[in-house]
């Protein structure tokens, strides 16, 4: 018996398309174990697949907008506080850090559960030319952080806008 008996083909008929040169053996053994194995965990439901799904806990979600006279940024940090995030700014790149920690103990019934959780994140948002970081101001509430960087005058001063006229 062959392995590839093993496996269920679609449609009614066996048919194999004719090669150009003959394959050899041991790979045509493995490219028929690999197949059998990828259809198997297809068909076998995953306990962690709906962890695959949860948001990934290194990741920040940032909003930037950049008002013409300063470049705001937005980070959502659920569960941190204001102690547990860093942010600097270096060669144009705007760094957010954070950690969270958690340790919780309890006893119930005569059964201990002890549980504790660690997260750390990290994102770098690129900031445009002109940008004054000596004057940046970052505000934590609610675990939202905003960040503040004005542009500095002599970068507005040479911006020249151009109206915009239909037609």
């Amino acid at each position: 018996m062959k392995i590839t008996d093993l496996i269920p083909w679609r449609g009614s008929a066996r048919e194999v398309a004719p090669q150009a040169a003959p394959m050899d053996p041991m790979r045509a053994l493995q490219l028929d174990v690999d197949r059998a194995f990828d259809h198997f965990w297809r068909m076998v439901p995953s306990p962690v697949a709906p962890l695959a799904r949860l948001p990934q806990p290194d990741a920040v979600r940032v909003d930037v907008h950049d008002t013409g006279t300063e470049v705001s940024v937005t980070a959502e940090l659920p569960g941190m506080s204001d102690a547990d995030v860093d942010v600097s700014i270096s060669d144009g790149m705007l760094t957010i850090r954070g950690e969270k920690k958690s340790d919780r103990e309890s006893e119930e019934d005569g059964i201990f559960v002890r549980e504790r959780l660690y997260g750390a994140i990290e994102r770098t948002v690129p900031l445009p030319d002109g940008v004054d970081p000596d004057a940046a101001k970052a505000t934590f509430r609610n675990g939202v952080l905003t960040i503040a960087i004005p542009k500095s005058a002599e970068f507005q001063a040479n911006t020249k806008h151009i109206p915009v006229r239909a037609g």
